[in-house]
């Protein structure tokens, strides 16, 4: 079957085939801005319309800024013009302190940085002087207390390249995001902000662009290589994953920033696979815009502040674009990769067999639209991806996958971890603290352990809990609505390359059809689950879960579960 981006035609090799890519991709998004806001996609967003018509004409300009090209420059010139008239009636408004007009002010400063002759040097002097003044303001404005606050300093450099004056706050600003700085190349986005994709394509990448902070890039690139599958998709987690290239836009913003963090014909495979991935996905809608999901067109899965325009941020991926092409990024030949486990401050990250687990003792955010089911798992797979919940009542309904569910009404409403109180990883075991509820306690460890890895939950309860434990989804393409009886019995649930058992042998197996639409990379799933009733006291919860290229036979079960080498499990 061909996917709508393929329709475009087998994506080229080398660089004409990035540069070819991006012109695809986001001519229809320069098209459908230049038709004015009333115009834009019926996306339903927490921003006004203005702001989401403006993210439509900007976003696509971090990856036109590297390419030469006449005719798409000159409809996102005159449209911007328009945009920022104060007399004109597409006039968006002054970008103000924490308004997403403030965020897309940085796409518009890094074109000035990059591309003055075809953004700046052609607008009148009226035009100049009302994108000048708008930016001006969004260099003064200020902005939400995370990596927000690059975008007044980005829009600021950007009539610093164009000559134009403004107040330089660039210090202030910069001394605060470092202050986020945590460890091992890892910052945390704000003061009771998460660990997750905003380091990659948001601290590093605008450090790397304002040739400032290659000490952590560096390290960061080290374990952040690990987050990337053999065959190039990152592995699903946290907020904002609509913006999908994105998540591999860091590689090329070191080979823009020149800095060999590592081997260049690792991070250009690392690249070029994640571009050929996107590229056989279905993610366009019928008008050839990206659409609102993940691995397919899914309003359900993302944040309310996710519009028509928003996915365009992806188009950060193309920035090597600007380098000659005598670049070692371009000349050299993509490197494969191999197997490997990483660590940051939340989570253990281990590739094996070409794909990759993460293992997470990271909350939620609980502004954020599904933000349980982004960030408080204890496991996300590139294979599995995961899944969002649409509600509480029933398994079908919560979709908890890699989560422990737990009911004291007898099995009608379920809660999951949300909250985390204390993580520590120690020898690349994790371990983590929360509460379900104030009385309740749940101590969970995770070990990685290849195609398996295994869980050890500590509960200590006052009144009868009911549980429910999730392996990983996996994908249910047959036409039927029956599942195979085999596939649940006591103390394993299995289906296809999934299976969960019990190492006690106090729990059932059962298999969960979550409601369709809630998994990130399939339609429709299958979910392996371990069914519990658990009295008043302390219990330690013990399974192992296997996600691999079989089904998990018993003897891999035995396998796997002797080489543990975890002695007096049942006392953690």
């Amino acid at each position: 079957m061909t996917s709508p981006l393929e329709m475009h035609g087998p994506l080229p090799s080398g660089r004409e085939g990035w540069e070819w890519a991006l012109e695809r991709l986001i001519t229809p998004a320069v098209e459908r801005a230049a038709l004015g806001p009333r115009r834009q996609p019926a996306i339903a967003s927490s921003s006004d319309a203005g702001a989401t018509w403006w993210e439509l004409v900007t976003r696509p300009l971090w990856g036109l800024a590297s390419v030469n090209k006449p005719d798409l420059w000159t409809v996102v010139r005159e449209t911007i013009a328009k945009a920022v008239d104060p007399r004109h009636e597409w006039y968006i408004g002054p970008p103000g302190a924490r308004n997403q007009r403030l965020v897309e002010s940085a796409a518009v400063g890094h074109a000035l940085m990059l591309a003055p002759q075809h953004l700046w040097d052609p607008l009148t002097g009226e035009q100049r002087d009302n994108l000048g003044g708008w930016l001006r303001t969004a260099s003064e404005a200020e902005p939400v207390d995370n990596n927000w606050h690059f975008f007044p300093v980005l829009a600021g450099r950007g009539l610093d390249a164009v000559g134009f004056a403004r107040h330089d706050r660039d210090a202030e600003h910069l001394a605060r995001l470092d202050s986020f700085y945590v460890s091992q190349g890892w910052y945390r986005d704000g003061d009771t902000g998460r660990f997750d994709y905003y380091n990659p394509f948001g601290f590093h990448f605008y450090n790397l662009l304002l040739r400032r902070g290659f000490e952590h890039a560096a390290e960061f690139a080290r374990g952040f290589d690990c987050w990337f599958a053999a065959t190039g998709e990152a592995v699903p987690f946290g907020r904002s994953l609509g913006y999908r290239l994105a998540q591999g836009a860091f590689w090329g913003a070191l080979a823009h920033a020149d800095l060999q963090a590592l081997p260049w014909g690792r991070i250009r495979g690392l690249a070029q696979r994640h571009l050929e991935w996107w590229w056989r996905r279905p993610i366009l809608d019928g008008g050839g815009l990206l659409s609102i999901g993940y691995g397919y067109p899914n309003t359900g899965v993302v944040e309310q502040y996710m519009g028509g325009g928003s996915p365009y941020w992806g188009s950060k991926f193309f920035l090597p674009l600007a380098l000659p092409d005598r670049h070692p990024f371009w000349t050299i030949e993509p490197e494969p990769v191999s197997d490997g486990t990483a660590t940051n401050p939340v989570a253990v990250v281990q590739r094996h067999n070409g794909h990759v687990t993460l293992l997470n003792g990271q909350g939620w955010a609980e502004w954020a639209r599904g933000g349980e089911a982004k960030y408080a798992k204890f496991a996300y797979s590139t294979r599995a991806g995961f899944s969002v919940a649409a509600g509480d009542r029933g398994l079908a309904h919560g979709a908890y996958d890699s989560m422990l569910a737990l009911s004291d009404d007898g099995g009608t409403r379920w809660r999951a971890r949300e909250e985390v109180e204390q993580t520590s990883i120690d020898g690349g075991i994790l371990r983590a603290r929360w509460r379900p509820w104030p009385d309740v306690e749940v101590e969970t460890w995770l070990v990685p352990r290849g195609d398996w890895h295994l869980r050890v939950h500590r509960l200590s309860t006052p009144r009868t809990l009911h549980s429910a434990e999730g392996g990983f989804c996996q994908p249910w393409r047959t036409p039927g609505p029956e599942l195979p009886e085999a596939s649940a019995a006591a103390g394993r649930a299995s289906f296809a390359n999934s299976a969960i058992h019990d190492l006690d042998g106090n729990r059932e197996g059962e298999l969960v059809r979550p409601l369709a639409g809630a998994n990130v990379l399939h339609g429709r799933t299958v979910l392996p689950t371990l069914r519990g009733v658990h009295g008043p006291g302390e219990h330690v919860l013990t399974c192992a879960v296997y996600l691999g290229d079989d089904p998990g036979d018993e003897v891999a079960w035995s396998g796997a579960v002797a080489g543990l080498g975890i002695p007096g499990r049942r006392r953690w």
